[in-house]
């Protein structure tokens, strides 16, 4: 059985396929240590809202796929999680065809519930969003 940190380096390494969600909304991980990931994401024309702008889906999207890979970095094998809680701040708009990284950050992990951190920023470190989550952890 793999860890959690061993089947997300296999994702970012290629050796794993990634979700039909990962399609959905382009991210590419490219970072995991025990309790840290980053996906590179990059909004297109097909994540605009009504209104022109970025859909706050896809930032919610983002950062639950980044806050659920620190969560999931520090599982051991056979073990599973949920969200149950994601709670998104969209600071300033994000522009289609921009790259981003979504980055997620453990805050505790207790013997049910995980609690990680999440921000998407830009090249410079600028925030755009963030996050805090909480997971409940499935043993099967």
């Amino acid at each position: 059985m793999q860890t959690g940190l061993e089947f997300l380096t296999a994702l970012k390494n290629g050796d794993i396929s990634a979700s039909p969600m990962a399609q959905t909304l382009p991210m590419q991980l490219v970072e995991a240590s025990q309790g840290k990931v980053t996906y590179k994401v990059i909004p297109n024309q097909s994540h605009l809202n009504v209104q022109g702008g970025v859909h706050g889906g896809f930032c919610a999207t983002a950062l639950d796929t980044a806050t659920g890979g620190a969560a999931h970095s520090v599982l051991e094998g056979n073990v599973g999680y949920g969200t149950i809680d994601l709670n998104v701040k969209m600071i300033r708009p994000m522009q289609i065809d921009t790259a981003y990284y979504a980055h997620g950050e453990l805050i505790h992990a207790g013997r049910n519930i995980i609690t990680t951190e999440g921000k998407i920023v830009d090249d410079n470190g600028k925030i755009y969003a963030f996050a805090s989550a909480t997971f409940m952890i499935i043993r099967r």
